[in-house]
């Protein structure tokens, strides 16, 4: 097969995730900080041999029709009018179930990808168009800086450049267990059973100006706030106890998103702590767990 172009597929954490209300379409608002990372997958474009789309990967639940690669080619094919089709090859690092954004991250580079190799035939206000209609994070991964998000994902503006240079003075490490979280049935959960934790977007705001001070201001220990901690924590008390230890030692522990993966931020005048947080996280976690020390991206993808 014809190579066509190689790409790579950025996760993501939410520095702070807070949702706000329920949507008449049963969708939900929130307001996050998210940022892309140093490490994601890999995705290989090549010229499809046949006349139908084809997907590689080692993830038995990606080589089904349904899924984000094979969504992303149709919007695609649906809104330029051709009608090339694809090999994809997705070598997958970004655990599933975890909150690191990987299949909306997987659209968004598909997408830039795609239309590179097509002749940049549609603009990067387009592009993000699309990736509304393949997934709610894809938005925040078509930008080519961190974000703010509104809605129900698909709202962004960028971080200013001051808040992006102070997070570089925390060290980034981020880790799951060995379950996961599946996205859509936590936010059913927590319209049937945990409404009272919506916040008013006045608090949202509160809360996450509180945290852009501190990491600006370069506090150690930080106001990190994410709506799904109040459930998940309460039900897996090892993961309770495990946010309390690292924070009597200076270390910020979060979710990243609904569950179950987490990110600890390190600032770096404490000096290096990974191997104290492995040993912490194997205590609490099991000898199995996703651990992966990282950083943060100024700039995602170019469009």
């Amino acid at each position: 097969m014809e190579k066509l172009a190689k790409v790579f597929s950025p996760a993501k954490i939410n520095l702070f995730l807070a949702v706000t209300g329920l949507r008449e379409d049963r969708y939900h608002n929130i307001l996050s900080a998210n940022c892309a990372l140093n490490f994601g997958d890999e995705i290989t474009i090549f010229r499809s041999p046949s006349g139908d789309d084809g997907i590689i990967c080692d993830e038995p639940f990606l080589n089904k029709k349904n899924n984000t690669i094979t969504a992303t080619l149709n919007v695609f094919r649906e809104k330029t009018g051709l009608g090339q089709h694809f090999t994809v090859q997705l070598k997958k690092f970004i655990p599933h179930e975890a909150g690191f954004g990987g299949g909306s991250s997987n659209a968004a580079a598909l997408l830039h990808a795609i239309n590179e190799i097509c002749g940049n035939i549609l603009s990067p206000t387009e592009l993000v168009d699309l990736g509304k209609i393949v997934g709610a994070d894809c938005p925040c991964f078509i930008y080519n800086m961190p974000n703010i998000t509104a809605g129900i994902g698909d709202i962004c503006q960028p971080m200013g450049e001051k808040l992006i240079s102070a997070m570089e003075n925390y060290d980034l490490l981020i880790f799951k267990p060995a379950f996961g979280v599946n996205t859509k049935e936590a936010y059913g959960i927590l319209r049937k059973n945990f409404q009272h934790l919506y916040l008013s977007e006045k608090e949202a705001n509160r809360r996450l100006l509180a945290l852009q001070n501190a990491i600006g201001t370069g506090q150690v220990l930080l106001p990190l706030s994410n709506t799904f901690s109040e459930i998940f924590f309460p039900e897996h008390e090892n993961f309770r106890e495990l946010h309390g230890e690292m924070r009597s030692i200076g270390v910020n522990m979060m979710l990243t998103g609904s569950g179950s993966g987490c990110f600890c931020l390190s600032h770096k005048s404490l000096g290096d702590k990974s191997n104290a947080l492995e040993g912490m996280i194997r205590r609490y976690c099991g000898q199995t767990p996703f651990i992966k020390h990282t950083s943060f991206v100024r700039k995602n993808f170019s469009p």
